[in-house]
């Protein structure tokens, strides 16, 4: 920018000095496209072993393709020749639909992974999840809250990284575009950091008592089905607003360390469960989300759980013939949905988990098993 010293740090915010970042961009190359999406490529292909005890010592060589939703158990159980619906976020997918986020098939061994633990961390640590039937018992219901932070940590590391590449595509540009990328690279990396932090702080308390195998701690509500999910889904979410749309948290809070609760849709030996699980830390806001959830009545709460899924996680997995099932008027509803808070920076919605009238699953509760204090 016009005036600033060679040698001081880079109005852009990169940390970088002017002279080697900013000064004279405008005259400069512009990146191609093909070397952004292989330095994206790249960044979400980093592999690391993300359990407490990593290290060159305890770990193996081979970072695996952890699954976060279980591929012989839950996968497996709704695929159709290896493959499942999950809304893409494909460049030439979105091309085709014109920005829109929609299902499309994938195979389930690409399906809910991320190189975020060695092969003897995640057989050692998640055994129980993938080796066991499910009870639930306190040490599954730990698992199904940790491993889906785990995830999310990993990701949002990758976001950041990402971010801080996209700094230079502002190569060849005039300054206005320059001050408008570096604006939002800016505003949209504060709110990763604040989430990373609170990540960061969670996980610190997960590892110490995955260490310690203290699981006395561990909440949860596992509510029990007739038949597996049509959706299987797996995710770490701060909640916002419960199934009335009476806020919980206030997402766009920085300061704060928000709750964190665990969600996953998945398949049992009896039928299916959907389980909410979570530390006692947080407990307030986990407890007021599953209660408004309890509150409905027992028929509309799997439709409650489908709305819940599609429109807070990214990680849903859909049965093929389900899907493929459904009329015109519900599938654009549950496509809606997977755009939900797609923007960032569109403020959440209160609404969104209030009944729609869409009843789009035959799933019949049977029961449900708590652990609440």
């Amino acid at each position: 920018m016009g005036g600033q010293n060679r040698n001081t740090p880079c109005w852009c915010g990169s940390g970088k000095k002017y002279k080697k970042c900013h000064m004279n961009r405008t005259s400069q190359a512009s990146a191609p496209d093909w070397s952004l999406r292989e330095g994206f490529r790249n960044i979400y292909d980093t592999k690391v072993c993300l359990h407490p005890t990593a290290g060159k010592n305890d770990c193996s060589k081979n970072i695996v393709r952890a699954h976060t939703v279980r591929r012989s158990a839950d996968l497996k159980a709704i695929a159709r020749n290896g493959h499942v619906y999950q809304g893409s976020t494909d460049p030439r997918v979105l091309a085709q639909s014109g920005g829109k986020v929609i299902p499309a098939l994938i195979g389930i061994n690409n399906a809910s992974t991320f190189w975020g633990f060695c092969q003897i961390h995640d057989c050692m640590a998640f055994a129980p999840l993938e080796q066991k039937a499910f009870g639930p018992t306190d040490e599954q219901a730990f698992l199904l809250a940790y491993r889906p932070l785990v995830k999310e940590l990993y990701l949002k590391k990758r976001l950041i990284e990402s971010n801080e590449m996209l700094r230079d595509a502002d190569k060849g540009k005039s300054l206005m575009y320059q001050l408008d990328l570096q604006d939002f690279i800016n505003a949209y990396n504060a709110g990763a950091m604040s989430a990373l932090a609170d990540l960061e702080h969670h996980k610190a308390i997960f590892d110490n008592r995955l260490l310690d195998k203290d699981y006395t701690g561990v909440r949860y509500v596992a509510i029990q089905f007739d038949r597996p999910p049509d959706i299987m889904s797996s995710g770490a979410l701060q909640p916002a607003y419960t199934f009335q749309g009476k806020q919980i948290q206030n997402l766009s809070d920085i300061n704060s360390t928000l709750e964190q609760v665990g969600f996953s849709l998945l398949a049992t030996e009896s039928g299916g469960a959907a389980v909410f699980s979570w530390l006692d830390n947080s407990n307030t806001a986990s407890s007021v989300l599953v209660d408004s959830l309890l509150s409905l009545p027992e028929n509309e709460i799997p439709s409650a759980l489908v709305r819940y899924a599609l429109s807070e996680l990214e990680n849903c997995f859909l049965r093929p013939e389900w899907w493929e099932s459904l009329d015109s008027q519900t599938t654009r509803v549950l496509v809606g949905r997977l755009n939900h808070n797609v923007d960032p920076f569109q403020p959440h919605e209160s609404t969104h988990l209030l009944d729609d009238g869409i009843r789009p699953v035959q799933w019949r509760v049977t029961g449900v098993d708590q652990k609440r204090s």
